[in-house]
């Protein structure tokens, strides 16, 4: 089982991966047979080859996006909650979301499963 330095620095990978918009960096935190739910309500995407489309295609959607730590990292055993903020360049506008990502990590230390939980209500623009 990953140790909560693990877990931590690899939630702190996936937010820079993210940010520098690294998508095979990002995928490669996944378990091959790994399930992101983004946003959690929505359809899974399993698999990484699934996560690399979906990831691919939601960078595809912004000019830029910085994804940020925004409090603590809550790890407990192989599970994290992470409170994060996506701020987006999108078409010359900018906008920002706040999420709170569940994720959990297999023994290996990759990450099985993440939910995202993040409504579209909540995105704001941002001056």
């Amino acid at each position: 089982m990953p140790s909560k330095e693990d877990i931590i620095s690899t939630v702190e990978a996936y937010a820079a991966a993210q940010t520098s918009g690294d998508v095979d960096a990002v995928v490669a935190l996944f378990a091959p047979d790994a399930v992101v739910a983004d946003p959690v309500h929505e359809p899974a995407h399993v698999g990484r080859e699934a996560i690399h489309t979906f990831f691919s295609g939601t960078r595809d959607m912004v000019d830029s996006m910085v994804l940020e730590v925004t409090g603590p990292i809550r790890a407990v055993d192989r599970y994290a909650a992470v409170p994060l903020r996506a701020v987006s360049d999108i078409g010359g506008s900018r906008v920002a979301v706040d999420i709170v990502d569940v994720f959990t990590f297999e023994d290996n230390g990759l990450i099985g499963d993440m939910k995202a939980y993040w409504d579209p209500a909540g995105i704001t623009p941002v001056d």
